[in-house]
């Protein structure tokens, strides 16, 4: 097969016609597109293609996406999942191609040249307007995306890219009656022509990873970032420190990491952070850091002991001082500790270039406050509850993050259980996690929030109990959460119709007690996924939630074989022999 050859042609202009959404329902695109039609007939690459993109002042981003994605269409050995692993396509196995597409072009259809990075620093709700393109490819010639910015042509070549198989030489691959033809390898999409319109339903669909209980190389994060960028995620919430260690390395506050990491190799220093959410941001992805706070901030106490109630305290159960070990939260109460983390918020905060940055307030340990006595002391001195002394908290800390015109992103405590805290800004973001029905709760006190509730998205429950026991037991969030759990979500459940624009969107959670390196992407993936497609794609084909699984397996199963031909260890959803007969494992076949 050739190599790319980067040329630019300028194309007539041309119109797009209107598209129904499933008219044909076998394309195997993940996420959905919110429309499309597909023909069938199959289109070969041809050996000469090539990604053209017209024009001049082409940001560099999209060309070095451009580059990425040539690199896998080329490299593709992901086999089409049925008997016959795509055989069934064609009669004539001696030259099976008889439709080949020679170039892909990505036209701008304005004026708006801006990076892909540059475009995923808008707001949401604005991002989200320009994630839409339209996609088309003929049974000849040449296959357009057209959308009015880089990041709506990224989504577009995304798509383009997801639409290809690759069929094996005779004797080769999943296929053996193949064995009796002669003839080369191909790659092909099975239906053309195929016309899709596409737009996301939702801005927010975010991944959140904890890098504190395990540590991350970068390259796994990178990979995570262009494994979610497979399935067009924009978000990335960044949960960088907690109890356990403290990884993140800051210039005016080198002691954290040095004493709070758990070793100098497993450091983030300040370089790193901001290379990874630039390569996120080119990925149309918006990385942001959470650190946090006032709870699971034991970790500071390895550098700051002075800052921290019930440091180093034993019996973090049986004294309830904690929800896990160990136990440790600033002494929220000290306006001098409240004034320090601000500056700790403030260096941190530097480093994001994006809207968000999350300080946290999930898990805050009433009892752990209330039996430490410098804690109480200031809460005599000032006359003030635990409510009051977190509202002052909140007020002061979070000083620095509005005073780089970021938006607090926090978890849902911070408005449903501790009082009035009128420190929190109206523009604040909040995270719905306790549970899926305190979103009426959150929508009710008018903020904008995320559905990111542990009884659907939480990808560690059903992992065991990880706490020393003798016989073990479960996880505290059981059962496990499967693919379509997550898919069966409906966004609007429990709220008015007047509250559905508070929804940002969701989140899949993964916190890393039992997951590291070793098995972050079977944890993480296909699973992950579905929250991309409930997000992106909006409801179902019957056009109301929630959507429904079955119908969804067989591109389920394409993706995770997609994702693992990509060299992602995503675990399988069904045994082989379902895969390749789509809806024979279903209860009703």
């Amino acid at each position: 097969m050739a190599m790319l050859n980067y040329l630019s042609i300028v194309l007539p202009a041309f119109l797009l016609i209107p598209l129904v959404r499933g008219q044909n329902t076998t394309i195997n695109l993940w996420p959905e597109p919110k429309t499309y039609t597909a023909g069938n007939t199959p289109v070969c690459i041809a050996d000469d293609f090539k990604i053209n993109i017209p024009g001049d002042n082409v940001p560099q981003d999209l060309w070095d996406a451009v580059g990425r994605a040539s690199s896998r269409i080329w490299n593709t050995k992901h086999e089409y999942l049925s008997v016959n692993w795509g055989a069934e396509f064609f009669n004539d196995f001696s030259n099976p191609c008889e439709h080949y597409l020679h170039s892909l072009d990505l036209v701008f259809s304005s004026e708006n040249r801006n990076s892909i990075r540059s475009v995923v620093k808008q707001q949401p709700v604005e991002r989200m307007a320009l994630e839409q393109y339209n996609l088309t490819i003929p049974l000849n010639g040449s296959a357009t995306v057209i959308a009015t910015n880089a990041l709506g042509l990224y989504r577009g070549l995304t798509s383009f890219e997801g639409l290809w198989f690759y069929l094996a030489p005779p004797g080769q691959g999943g296929n053996t009656m193949r064995k009796r033809w002669s003839g080369g390898e191909a790659l092909y999409a099975p239906w053309a022509p195929y016309e899709i319109q596409d737009a996301p339903s939702f801005p927010w669909r975010s991944v959140l990873l904890d890098t504190s209980r395990h540590f991350y190389p970068l390259q796994d994060l990178r990979k995570m970032l262009d494994t979610m960028a497979m399935v067009k995620m924009s978000t990335f919430q960044w949960h960088i420190t907690d109890s356990q260690s403290f990884p993140l390395e800051l210039s005016d506050y080198p002691e954290l990491a040095n004493k709070g990491a758990y070793s100098p190799a497993r450091h983030y220093s300040e370089q790193d952070v901001k290379d990874l959410i630039a390569y996120a941001a080119e990925r149309g992805i918006e990385a942001y850091l959470e650190i946090d706070s006032p709870g699971h901030t034991a970790s500071i106490g390895e550098s700051h002991p002075e800052y921290i109630a019930c440091f180093d305290y034993p019996g973090w159960a049986t004294n309830n001082l904690a929800n896990e070990p160990p136990p440790g939260q600033l002494r929220f109460a000290d306006p001098s500790v409240s004034n320090w983390f601000k500056g700790v918020l403030a260096n941190a905060v530097s480093l994001v270039e994006g809207n968000f940055f999350s300080t946290g307030g999930d898990e805050i340990n009433q009892n752990c406050m209330l039996n430490d006595s410098l804690t109480m002391e200031k809460l005599n001195a000032f006359n003030w509850t635990l409510d009051q002394a977190l509202n002052n908290f909140t007020a002061i800390s979070q000083e620095a993050i509005h005073a780089v015109n970021k938006t607090v992103v926090v978890w849902e405590e911070m408005v449903d259980a501790f009082g009035n805290i009128t420190a929190i800004h109206p523009d604040t973001v909040v995270l719905v996690w306790i549970d899926s029905s305190h979103n009426r709760e959150v929508a009710n006190r008018g903020f904008r929030f995320v559905h990111a509730s542990s009884d659907y998205f939480y990808l560690d429950c059903g992992q065991g109990e990880w706490i020393g026991e003798n016989g073990g037991g479960n996880s505290w969030c059981d059962p496990f959460k499967t693919w379509a759990h997550m898919y069966s979500f409906d966004p609007f459940g429990n709220l008015t119709e007047a509250q559905e624009s508070q929804v940002l969107g969701g989140q899949a959670s993964l916190w890393s007690e039992q997951t590291s390196s070793a098995n972050i992407e079977v944890v993480m993936w296909p699973r992950t996924a579905a929250v991309a497609e409930l997000f992106w794609s909006g409801p179902g084909s019957n056009g109301s939630y929630p959507r429904q699984s079955v119908e969804a397996i067989p591109r389920m199963n394409d993706l995770q074989a997609r994702m693992v031909d990509r060299g992602v260890n995503a675990e399988p959803i069904q045994p082989t022999w379902c895969a390749i007969r789509p809806g024979a494992c279903n209860f009703d076949s």
